[in-house]
């Protein structure tokens, strides 16, 4: 192995067992110490990497930052309807939350004070970007009720999103959120679409899509 090749393998190392830890014991509550153990790797090795906890927490977020967009392609070409998409999509991501702790981690850091006006614009920004888009092939399908604006229905999705986060974490750990998702969009969708779409969708539990 060359040591460009070792030094991308100690990162992801770094930034996987960062992952795991920070979801386990949150961002104040994770030492550089505890990672490095976790990892099997020097704190000079990290120091190589990550000028400090906050860089590495950035990066166990920017490790994510492309999920959505990448599930949203796969599910696109799996189903014609961009509503149905969408559903599927948040329910998807519901269910990592629910059972991934490194992208259950990444949800969660951007939240946390210390790194919220770092990380929240980019990830927020990111959700919404993905929602509007959605929203926008919803559109141009006949989809979409007459009368809805996508920038505020995708604004007001994405903040639905994320509160039924906070409250389902503050209630039951993340243990119900599929379910608290699908129970949003069956108030949500019927003033999103119109009726026929609506009578189409199915909020099944979403397959886990394979990564």
């Amino acid at each position: 192995m060359t040591g460009t090749a070792r030094g991308r393998r100690t990162r992801e190392d770094l930034v996987g067992a960062a992952a795991v830890i920070f979801d386990r014991d949150g961002f104040a509550g994770t030492t550089l110490e505890t990672v490095c153990a976790e990892a099997e790797v020097t704190k000079g090795a990290l120091y190589c990497h990550f000028p400090s906890k906050a860089a590495l927490a950035a990066a166990v977020v920017e490790r994510y930052c492309p999920l959505w967009w990448e599930l949203a392609g796969r599910l696109s070409a799996r189903h014609a309807s961009p509503a149905r998409v969408l559903v599927e999509l948040t329910l998807e991501v519901a269910r990592r939350v629910q059972h991934d702790p490194a992208y259950r981690a990444s949800v969660r850091l951007p939240l946390h004070a210390e790194l919220a006006d770092q990380l929240a614009p980019a990830q927020f920004l990111g959700w919404l970007a993905v929602v509007r888009e959605l929203l926008r092939r919803a559109r141009r399908a006949g989809e979409l009720r007459e009368g809805v604006d996508v920038r505020t229905a995708a604004e007001s999705t994405v903040a639905e999103l994320a509160g039924t986060q906070l409250v389902t974490r503050a209630a039951s750990a993340d243990h119900d959120l599929v379910g608290r998702v699908r129970a949003m969009w069956r108030l949500r969708l019927p003033e999103l679409v119109v009726p026929e779409t609506v009578a189409r969708l199915r909020f099944d539990p979403p397959v886990p899509e394979r990564d």
